[in-house]
């Protein structure tokens, strides 16, 4: 590990300098503050606690990372840990990366600084891979949850996407659809990929051509985004019959580019996109979706934690959920006479 006099000649500061940064003296110049910071993240370098013992897991303390706490995704696996890490006698700490790893790793250090039991976390992308590796290197008990990094080998909680995306797309083609356009999240996410993949498998399977032009990605998962790339779609020359959204705030995107564009849902085009919304089976246009096993999914990673927390753990577990389709009208089913 570095030390700070090893980061103090990096940033050309005085080890004093970066003591006081580390203990949040607001004395130190903003910009200064930022370059030791910088210095920090680069180094690796992790402060010891003098007021406690270096001891693992005697806190009874949890963090669980996720990229946005907004997301209704996401506020049910947060559901799903806390209530599992209480029956466990664990108190959770919630962090949110809002996507950004400079903050994903601000917020491993000071874990790492709070000598937290264990971390379950989803990674902001395939980027996360240092602040894993430091994770590693500090001997601190790690599980993924949702999201997966490359060529890293770790205990990991997901639902099988590739499986739920063939799952929609099959559905689409049973009622009649072959020019079937995808919006995608960010490809730098394993499961936006796997999505991805999952859909040009069936497509694939049932003998219809993948079209690039009636594929969008978008770097960033928000209803204006998905907003935007179904307008581009609705003024394709050759308008797609359905419109595959990888995630709910894509699908309600889609659902206002329709009503501007004068376009019903399911009658001009169909609709269909992975997690459910709440009340999705009560308001129009009562949304064909593949709903993720998240409460589940948490209580998993906690009990996963749990074991990697309180045992010696050789081999790690990489558990595929299964999705589950739910058919309503948004596709048309329902409304074939």
């Amino acid at each position: 590990m570095a030390t700070i006099r090893e980061v103090a000649v990096h940033c050309d500061v005085s080890p004093m300098t970066v003591s006081r940064v580390i203990n949040g003296a607001a004395s130190v110049h903003p910009e200064t503050r930022k370059k030791v910071e910088e210095s920090i993240q680069s180094l690796g370098y992790v402060a010891a606690n003098p007021q406690r013992a270096p001891v693992r897991r005697s806190l009874h303390t949890i963090a669980l990372v996720v990229p946005d706490i907004t997301a209704p995704f996401f506020q049910k696996i947060i559901n799903g840990v806390e209530h599992a890490a209480d029956e466990l006698g664990y108190r959770v700490i919630i962090c949110n990366t809002n996507d950004d790893i400079t903050r994903e790793q601000r917020y491993l250090n000071d874990l790492l600084v709070r000598r937290v039991d264990g971390v379950i976390i989803a990674p902001v992308s395939d980027r996360s891979r240092p602040t894993l590796i430091q994770l590693c290197n500090q001997h601190t008990p790690f599980v993924l949850i949702d999201r997966t990094v490359p060529n890293f080998d770790t205990d990991i909680l997901q639902t099988d996407n590739v499986a739920g995306a063939a799952l929609l797309t099959k559905h689409l083609i049973s009622q009649g659809h072959t020019r079937i356009a995808f919006i995608s999240g960010d490809t730098r996410i394993s499961a936006a990929r796997d999505r991805l993949h999952g859909y040009r498998m069936a497509l694939d399977t049932a003998g219809i051509r993948y079209d690039l032009s009636i594929v969008r990605e978008e770097n960033g998962i928000c209803i204006e985004n998905g907003h935007s790339a179904a307008l581009s779609l609705l003024q394709h020359h050759e308008r797609p019959t359905a419109i595959f959204a990888s995630n709910s705030d894509t699908a309600i995107g889609v659902i206002r580019a329709c009503r501007e564009q004068n376009l019903r849902i399911p009658e001009d085009i169909s609709l269909v996109c992975f997690d459910d919304l709440e009340h999705a089976d009560t308001i129009f246009p009562y949304l064909t979706v593949i709903e993720q096993p998240t409460q589940q999914m948490g209580r998993l990673a906690v009990a996963r934690l749990h074991v990697r927390c309180t045992e010696h753990v050789d081999g790690v577990i990489q558990n595929l959920l299964t999705p589950r389709l739910i058919v309503r009208t948004s596709c048309g089913m329902l409304c074939q006479s």
